[in-house]
């Protein structure tokens, strides 16, 4: 089976570098434990390899910029809604 490497886009790559290495510097460095199926762990050492990066380094980026994603939309979500109540009492509906 041929598999190709994927390149992240060079500006998230930098980024994911850039808060990775910041990271380390704030932090002592930890470990975590997690308990997954050899399926699970099987797909992602693949999609790993597809990359070219170990595995552990895969898993780090993906669920670091994953929790920046989620970060970002749930501070999104909860500016709006702030947004809406303030809108909604200036109105003087509730």
């Amino acid at each position: 089976m041929h598999e190709e490497r994927v390149e992240e886009a060079p500006d998230v790559s930098d980024l994911v570098s850039r808060l990775e290495a910041e990271a380390d510097e704030e932090v002592a460095p930890g470990s975590i434990t997690l308990r997954w199926g050899r399926g699970q762990i099987a797909v992602v050492k693949r999609a790993a390899a597809i990359l070219g990066v170990p595995y552990q380094t895969y898993l780090k980026q993906v669920v670091f910029r994953q929790a920046l994603d989620d970060i970002e939309h749930a501070e999104a979500v909860l500016g709006a809604e702030r947004q809406s109540r303030r809108s909604r009492r200036r109105s003087g509906s509730s």
